[in-house]
C-alpha cells in the first residue's frame, strides 16, 4: 500500500480528500509502520513509544492514538511558550510525599504521607485516587519517601519492580525501612489494561543513622542508595545492595560502599555495578579491590558514569 511510506503528515492530509481515502488512512499497516521505528531503541536514541500490551493486540484505532499522542507531546515540547499539550488536573485524599510518571505516560503514581503508594490513569476522563499499595504509618509521619522503578522488559505486559525507600526522621525503626513491589498491569475480559496491582516481594530495615535518601537506583537484583549518614565524616554514602539477600528483619545484610560517593547514582552507573558483583560471585575478592578496578582511572573518568 503506497499509503504505508507516507509521513503521518500526509497521511493526515490524504484522510481529507474524499471518504474513500479516508477510510483506507484508517489501515492498521500504516500505523504500525509508523509506531514501529519508535517501539525500540537505537545507538542515538532512546525507545519513546512505551506500549502496555503486545502490539498485535492493538487496533488500527489505538496505534494511531499512541503515535498522535507522542507527536503531539513532542511539537508540545518544540513551542516557544512550553505550553502543554495536554493538561491533566488530578485530586488526592492525603498530602503528596513523592511522585512518579510511569514510563508511557498513563500511570501516575503518588506516595501520600501516610505510607502508601496509590495511582491515576490519566488517560481516563476523570482521572480518580486508586490504592495500590497500603499505609505504613499509623499517623501522619515526617518520613521523607523515595520511589524508583525498574521495567520487566522481558513481560509481554506491562510490569515493573517497585522500590519503596521509607526515611523516618524520628528514627523510629519501624518506619526506618525499604520494600519492594511487583506492579503487573490488571487486564479485562479483552486483555486490556484496566487498572495496576502490586504484591510484596521483599522488606528491610534501614539503619538508623541513614539521615536522608539523596538518589536511589533500582536495576535486577541491585539496589544503588545515596544516603546521607550521621555519625560518619564523609556523611555522603552510596551503598549497592543485592535486595534479594537482604530481605528480612536484620540491618546486617551484605552491601558495597563505594568511593568516592559524591553525586547521584544514574541508571548506568548500575548496570555497571551489576556486572562487576556478578563477576564477583563468581571470582571472589576483597571490596576495595573490585570497586578500584571498577573505578580505576581519574576523577573525570568517574564522572562520565554519572547523571
Amino acid at each position: 500500500m503506497i499509503l504505508e511510506d507516507l509521513d503521518w503528515t500526509d497521511v493526515l492530509h490524504v484522510r481529507k480528500t474524499c471518504k474513500k481515502l479516508q477510510e483506507i488512512s484508517k489501515a492498521r499497516s500504516i500505523w504500525l509502520n509508523l509506531c514501529r521505528p519508535h517501539l525500540t531503541a537505537t545507538e542515538t536514541a532512546p525507545q519513546i513509544l512505551h506500549l502496555e500490551r503486545p502490539i498485535h493486540l492493538h487496533t488500527s484505532s489505538e496505534l494511531e492514538y499512541h503515535f498522535l499522542r507522542l507527536k503531539s507531546a513532542s511539537i508540545g515540547w518544540e513551542t516557544d511558550d512550553l505550553s502543554p499539550s495536554r493538561r491533566r488536573e488530578i485530586v488526592t485524599t492525603s498530602n503528596p510525599s513523592c511522585m512518579y510518571m510511569v514510563e508511557g505516560g498513563r500511570w501516575f503514581l503518588v506516595a501520600s504521607d501516610m505510607g502508601s503508594i496509590s495511582y491515576f490513569d490519566l488517560e481516563a476522563s476523570d482521572p480518580t485516587e486508586n490504592i495500590l499499595t497500603p499505609e505504613q504509618f499509623q499517623t501522619k509521619s515526617a518520613t521523607q519517601v523515595t520511589m524508583a522503578i525498574d521495567f520487566d522488559s522481558e513481560s509481554t505486559f506491562l510490569a515493573f519492580n517497585l522500590v519503596v525507600s521509607y526515611c523516618s526522621m524520628s528514627r523510629e525503626l519501624e518506619e526506618h525501612k525499604i520494600q519492594f513491589w511487583r506492579v503487573s498491569l490488571t487486564l479485562d475480559d479483552q486483555q486490556r489494561g484496566v487498572g495496576l496491582s502490586a504484591k510484596r516481594l521483599a522488606a528491610f530495615p534501614q539503619e538508623l543513622s541513614i539521615n536522608r535518601i539523596r538518589s536511589i537506583s533500582l536495576r535486577g537484583p541491585h539496589l544503588a542508595l545515596s544516603v546521607y549518614c550521621s555519625h560518619y565524616v564523609e556523611n555522603l554514602r552510596t551503598f549497592i545492595i543485592d535486595w534479594k539477600r537482604a530481605d528480612g528483619d536484620s540491618t546486617d545484610y551484605p552491601r558495597r560502599l563505594l568511593h568516592p560517593s559524591y553525586g547521584p547514582v544514574c541508571e548506568h552507573f548500575i548496570w555497571l555495578l551489576a556486572l562487576l558483583m556478578t563477576e564477583e560471585e563468581k571470582h571472589p575478592s576483597p571490596p576495595w579491590q573490585s570497586i578500584n578496578r571498577c573505578l580505576k582511572g581519574s576523577y573525570h573518568d568517574i564522572r562520565l558514569l554519572r547523571c
